[in-house]
């Protein structure tokens, strides 16, 4: 799991926004804490990916299928363990139907969030 800061939303309008419109249901208007929006108090998000490089000399790490822009600052990185970080039934609302059960072996080709 990759906790990451949501750099370009940090600023005064962000950290008072409390809805949104996700970009994956923008006929949806939800509160941000129920979707994946930088848009927060505190702007740390999570994506759980892949590790797929390490470089300990240059102090930085390569990772897969993260819904962050490139070079954005990764505050931690914890393990992911299926018996405590995966939830046996988990509920999305009925306009989430569409999404795929399991992230696809290639992602699931977002777009970049427009700012």
């Amino acid at each position: 799991m990759v906790f990451w800061w949501a750099d370009r939303c940090d600023d005064d309008a962000g950290r008072t926004t409390f809805q949104c419109r996700p970009p994956y249901a923008e006929d949806h208007v939800t509160g941000v804490f129920a979707t994946r929006s930088p848009y927060r108090p505190n702007p740390i998000a999570m994506t759980t990916c892949r590790v797929v490089g390490l470089d300990e000399a240059a102090g930085t790490v390569q990772v897969a299928d993260i819904d962050a822009h490139d070079g954005t600052a990764i505050v931690d990185l914890k393990a992911y363990f299926p018996v405590c970080d995966r939830v046996q039934a988990a509920h999305i609302p009925a306009w989430l139907a569409g999404w795929p059960e399991w992230m696809p072996d290639d992602g699931i080709g977002l777009e970049p969030w427009e700012e």
